[in-house]
């Protein structure tokens, strides 16, 4: 046996290392929760609570932050704790492949916007400037800046934490549909600093929602990863959706652009997803899978771990 093949062997075996290590390789999900939702919450909640949310590139900064050190960063490290050398790089492929096809490239720079501005639309009635050259002008500086900014910096991270790292590893264990269910109130959670300062009754509500919205989010996402294997194209649908509306935090979306002032258009890439979400849920019948793949069978978390190279799956 060569010695990187000791080394992989040794990196999976929890016998392996001290406490932390071997509870990190035995509970890889639970280790990344620990982090992602203390470490990683702490500078958003902060510029929530000392109320500088209206500081752009405060709350900017600390979300960029928060992504990297709190949801890539774990995703990594637990990744090559349990899974090993070769477990990371396998999860790095997946989050630099951009060879899918053109025909989800058009889906995602033509179909997902197109979608968004209809639910926008839809909600903000005509935008009171809608000639040509006001609606072309904005494409550059409201919709391009704003989707680089938060797919480099935000979104493709975000995503190689939440689908390549968590429900990856989830669907694995329990089938892609239920992944998806389990892990929309954990990403709904991960955004909840937003409902800082507010009554608890507000909170609840709007976390409620959110968890909501966030179900057929995930099944699409799910759906696009288990077509594609790309991370790579997961981030950039999410990054689009952000775009179209809200923006990067710092240059405004499109339909924010649009429609000044308007809060509800805000809202347009959340129910945009969410009528994608159940198409796709409809369409596959619940199955979320690659054309042709079976269906998994339910797999105790041990047994799911096994094709991750950790002993337990939770």
């Amino acid at each position: 046996m060569s010695s990187a093949s000791v080394r992989q062997v040794s990196a999976a075996d929890p016998a392996d290392g001290g406490s932390v290590i071997r509870f990190i390789r035995r509970r890889p999900l639970v280790s990344f929760f620990l982090w992602a939702y203390t470490v990683g919450q702490v500078l958003p909640w902060s510029v929530m609570l000392a109320g500088l949310a209206d500081r752009a590139w405060l709350l900017s900064g600390s979300v960029v932050v928060s992504t990297l050190v709190g949801l890539l960063l774990p995703a990594l490290v637990i990744t090559w704790i349990a899974d090993g050398p070769e477990g990371l790089r396998r999860l790095w492929r997946r989050a630099v492949k951009m060879r899918v096809g053109l025909a989800w490239y058009a889906a995602a720079f033509l179909l997902v916007p197109a979608l968004v501005l209809a639910v926008g639309v839809l909600l903000g009635g005509t935008p009171s400037d809608r000639s040509a050259g006001f609606l072309l002008a904005a494409l550059g500086p409201h919709l391009l800046l704003p989707l680089v900014i938060t797919f480099v910096l935000i979104n493709w991270w975000e995503e190689v934490a939440w689908m390549g790292f968590v429900q990856a590893r989830l669907q694995d264990w329990r089938g892609p549909l239920l992944a998806a269910l389990i892990v929309a109130p954990l990403f709904a959670l991960q955004h909840s600093a937003l409902v800082a300062g507010q009554g608890v009754l507000a909170a609840a509500v709007l976390m409620v929602v959110l968890t909501v919205l966030a179900v057929p989010f995930r099944i699409a996402v799910g759906w696009v990863y288990n077509r594609t294997g790309s991370l790579f194209l997961v981030g950039l649908v999410h990054a689009i959706g952000n775009a179209t509306t809200g923006g990067d935090g710092i240059n405004a979306g499109y339909l924010r652009h649009l429609y000044p002032g308007n809060n509800n258009v805000t809202m347009a890439h959340l129910l945009a997803m969410f009528l994608l979400g159940l198409l796709v849920l409809l369409v596959t019948r619940g199955r979320l899978l690659e054309a042709g793949t079976p269906e998994p069978q339910e797999r105790s978390p041990r047994d799911a771990a096994t094709a991750h190279g950790t002993k337990d799956q939770s």
